[in-house]
C-alpha cells in the first residue's frame, strides 16, 4: 500500500507543486470520503505503531537519550489511544447535526454537515516526534482529508524510522511524508493548502501564519509560551512539589506544556524548595547525569540557549551542572528571581530543565501581574481554596487551567487542547482534531409549499401587503379544517398555525403598531375560538411608516 522506502525526496518548488496537484486529484475523486476508507487508514496507522515499536525507542534515545518507558507512554501509547478513541466515535462525528430553530423556521430542514477541508499540510515537532506529527494526522484522516506531513529534521534518527514505516503502511495516494529542513518547509508553505497545522515555537508560528495569510489559508498553530505555576498558601505543598517536579523535568523540560516557572506564597516557599529537592533526588538520584530516566537537550544550539538562560541571573540553589559534549543540564532550581529578571522578561518558554521560583504575598496583586503577561498554553494552580480556583479561572486567560496536577490533562481525548493568543490558535485531540480538519457546512432546505407566507419579501413592498399576509396566516388551516383532523395531526396542525401567527407578529412588529395586540392579549386568546378577535386586531392596527 505504501511507497518504496527509498522514495526520492522532493527538492524543488515544482516537486512540491506536483505533490499537491496529485493529492488534490485524488481528493476530488472522493477516495477519502467514505467511513470505511477512513477507518481502514486509521487501522493501518495502528498497525504502523506496532511495527515500529522495536526500532523507534532506540532512535529517539540516540536523538535525546530519552528513557524507553517515557517514549512508550508519551509517544507510542499516546497515539495508539487517540486512534482507538477516534475509531470508536468516527461514525458519530461524521453524522450531520440537526439545528434547533425558532418557530418561524420550524418547517425547514436545517443541518450542519462536516466536510473535509481538502488537502492539508502538517508540520510536526521534535520533542515528541511521533505524537506531534501523528495526532494531527489522525484528525486529518478522520475528517477525510489528503495530507502531507513533515516531521522535524532536528531528530534525524527518530524521523528516519517514522518515514520508513509510514511509507510502508500508509496509502501514498492520499498521504505523503517528506523530510527536509527550513528550506523545504518554506517551499511547502508556498503551496495552496486547504489548511496548515503547525506545532513549534511562537516565532516560527508567526512566519507560518504570515505565509498562510497570503493565500487566505486557515491554520492551527500549536505554540507555547511561559506557563505559570501557582502554589498558594492552602496547597498540599509536598504533593504539589512532586507533581511539579515530574512535569518540569520530564524530557529534560522540553515539553510545550511544562511548568515554566513557579510562584509560591511566601509562607510556603522554603517548604516547597525542600520538597522539590527531595523529589529530584528520588526521581533521578544524587547524580542525574547517570540516571537512565533523565533525557538530554536535543542539540548543541538548544543546549547553548538554555545554558545562557541559566547564567543570566538568579541564584542556583540546586543543580546547575552542565556538560556540553553530552548536552546535559542537570535539574536546576533558581531562587532570587523576579518578573523583571532576564529569564522572565522573555515571553518565550524556557524549554529546558530550569525551574525559576518566585514568591508572592498578595493573591490579587499576583493575578494582576500574570494577567498583563502574554496568554500561556496552560496555567497550573495548586490550592485547596475553591474561591481561588474560581478567581483564577475567571481572571487568567490561558489555553487550559489545570488544578493540582501537571501535564496529565493532555491525555484526555475528550478535552480539546490548544493555546490562545501568543500560545497558539485552534484546538485538537479527540473530536477537536476532527473539527480542526473539517468545514461545517450550513445546509438550509425550505419546503416549496405555503408560498403565501413568503409574500412579504417580494416587491412591491406595500403596507397593505403586510396586513394581507398576517390575515392569511390566521386563516391558514381554518377551524373547520383542523376539526376534521384527529389526535396528533390536529395537535400538530394547531401548533403550526399559531406558531406562524406568533412568528409573523414577531418578525413584522417593526412595521406594524402591534403593541396593543401584544400587551392586551394572553396566550389563551390565541385559542381556536379567538380567530375573529385576532383578525379584527390586524384589520384595525395602524401601519408604522417610519
Amino acid at each position: 500500500m505504501g511507497a518504496p522506502e527509498d522514495e526520492k525526496e522532493p527538492e524543488t518548488l515544482e516537486d512540491m507543486e506536483n505533490i499537491v496537484s496529485e493529492l488534490r486529484e485524488v481528493y476530488y475523486s472522493g477516495k477519502t470520503r467514505s467511513l470505511q476508507y477512513r477507518l481502514s487508514q486509521l487501522k493501518q496507522l495502528a498497525s504502523m505503531l506496532k511495527a515500529l515499536r522495536d526500532d523507534y525507542p532506540a532512535a529517539v534515545n540516540k536523538d535525546m537519550k530519552k528513557p524507553e518507558e517515557e517514549i512508550f507512554f508519551t509517544d507510542i501509547r499516546f497515539v495508539d489511544h487517540e486512534i482507538g478513541h477516534t475509531v470508536r466515535h468516527l461514525e458519530e462525528w461524521m453524522s450531520p447535526t440537526k439545528i434547533k430553530t425558532d418557530a418561524a423556521y420550524a418547517a425547514d430542514d436545517i443541518h450542519l454537515y462536516p466536510e473535509p477541508r481538502g488537502v492539508v499540510m502538517i508540520f510536526g515537532a521534535w520533542n515528541y516526534p511521533l505524537q506531534l506529527t501523528m495526532i494531527p494526522l489522525i484528525g486529518a484522516i478522520a475528517a477525510g482529508c489528503c495530507a502531507v506531513i513533515k516531521p522535524s529534521e532536528l531528530v534525524p534518527y527518530s524521523t528516519s524510522v517514522i518515514v520508513k514505516y509510514f511509507r510502508e503502511f500508509m496509502d501514498s495516494d492520499c498521504y505523503r511524508i517528506l523530510q527536509g529542513g527550513p528550506d523545504i518547509a518554506m517551499k511547502l508553505m508556498e503551496q495552496r493548502w486547504d489548511h496548515v497545522f503547525f506545532t513549534g515555537s511562537t516565532e516560527v508560528g508567526k512566519k507560518v501564519a504570515a505565509k498562510a495569510a497570503g493565500n487566505l489559508i486557515s491554520t492551527t498553530l500549536e505554540l507555547g509560551g511561559k506557563s505559570p505555576t501557582i502554589v498558594d498558601d492552602t496547597a498540599n505543598v509536598d504533593v504539589a512539589a512532586r507533581r511539579i517536579c515530574w512535569g518540569k523535568f520530564l524530557n529534560s523540560g522540553q515539553v510545550c506544556i511544562a511548568p515554566d516557572y513557579v510562584v509560591v506564597h511566601k509562607s510556603r516557599k522554603q517548604e516547597f524548595i525542600t520538597s522539590v529537592k527531595k523529589y529530584i533526588r528520588e526521581f533521578y538520584g544524587e547524580d542525574p547525569s547517570k540516571s537512565p530516566d533523565y533525557a538530554r537537550l536535543v542539540n548543541s544550539r538548544n543546549f547553548e540557549r538554555v545554558k545562557k538562560l541559566l547564567e543570566s541571573g538568579g541564584k542556583v540553589i540546586f543543580g546547575g551542572k552542565t556538560d556540553e559534549e553530552s548536552r546535559y543540564i542537570s535539574p536546576t532550581m533558581l531562587d532570587e528571581v523576579s518578573f523583571q529578571s532576564e529569564i522572565m522578561e522573555s515571553q518565550n518558554e524556557i524549554f529546558g530543565p530550569i525551574m525559576p521560583i518566585l514568591e508572592y504575598e498578595d493573591f490579587t496583586t499576583l493575578l494582576d501581574t500574570l494577567r498583563r503577561r502574554e496568554k500561556p498554553l496552560v496555567t497550573y494552580f495548586f490550592t485547596t481554596n475553591k474561591q481561588n480556583i474560581e478567581l483564577v479561572r475567571r481572571e487568567l486567560s490561558s489555553g487550559t487551567l489545570s488544578v493540582n496536577d501537571t501535564i496529565q490533562f493532555v491525555c484526555i481525548p475528550q478535552l480539546p487542547f490548544g493555546g490562545v493568543g501568543f500560545s497558539g490558535q485552534g484546538r485538537y485531540h479527540g473530536k477537536a482534531s476532527f473539527d480542526a480538519f473539517s468545514n461545517y457546512k450550513s445546509v438550509h432546505s425550505k419546503n416549496a409549499g405555503m408560498e403565501f407566507s413568503n409574500d412579504i419579501r417580494y416587491p412591491p413592498y406595500k403596507n397593505s401587503k403586510i396586513k394581507t399576509m398576517l390575515y392569511k396566516l390566521v386563516l391558514y388551516s381554518s377551524d373547520d379544517e383542523l376539526s376534521g383532523l384527529s389526535g396528533l395531526k390536529r395537535t400538530l396542525g394547531t401548533a403550526l398555525k399559531y406558531s406562524l401567527i406568533a412568528a409573523a407578529v414577531g418578525l413584522l412588529s417593526y412595521k406594524l403598531n402591534l403593541h396593543s395586540l401584544i400587551a392586551g392579549s394572553s396566550i389563551e386568546e390565541f385559542s381556536l375560538g379567538s380567530i375573529q378577535k385576532v383578525k379584527d386586531m390586524i384589520s384595525n392596527c395602524t401601519i408604522n411608516t417610519n
